[in-house]
């Protein structure tokens, strides 16, 4: 379980070598982005990831903007763990950056095999996901207060 050593919720958890994540408050948005050094995401790093999100939205789904690197592997436990049910606990939507085809080829494909029980969708810019993902938040918001 990833320690944090502050009462109050960290604006950010950077996890060395792997990633960092960080919390916007207006909008309620997780923005995630690897780390240069990372190569390959292991199952470890996708539940330090989750632990991130549940510790941001304490233990409340939020949505998750998701950069992308020129080349990065995953590891086929962290896929599935990434696209079940308990990888996806504390997660209301996923928006990916998609900035070239290539990216989008393979976010496509990756889709068709490791489907998510959340909505997924992939973005040319970070702006147009993040207005997806706000969307989403101020909806979800609205629900649990009717």
């Amino acid at each position: 379980m990833l320690q944090v050593d502050s009462e109050t919720i960290p604006k950010e958890v950077n996890i060395e070598g792997a990633f960092k994540a960080i919390f916007h408050e207006d909008g309620g948005v997780v923005e995630l982005e690897w780390d240069e050094k990372l190569v390959e995401v292991e199952l470890q790093t996708m539940i330090q990831l989750r632990e991130a999100i549940f510790i941001f939205g304490e233990g409340k789904k939020l949505p998750v903007y998701i950069s992308t690197k020129p080349f990065m592997n995953i590891t086929e436990d962290a896929k599935k763990f990434a696209s079940s049910q308990d990888g996806q606990k504390y997660t209301l939507a996923t928006a990916v950056l998609v900035d070239n085809l290539a990216k989008r080829i393979l976010y496509n494909f990756y889709l068709k095999f490791y489907s998510s029980p959340n909505p997924n969708r992939a973005f040319k810019t970070k702006e147009e996901a993040f207005s997806w993902l706000k969307s989403l938040w101020k909806f979800q918001i609205k629900k649990e207060n009717i």
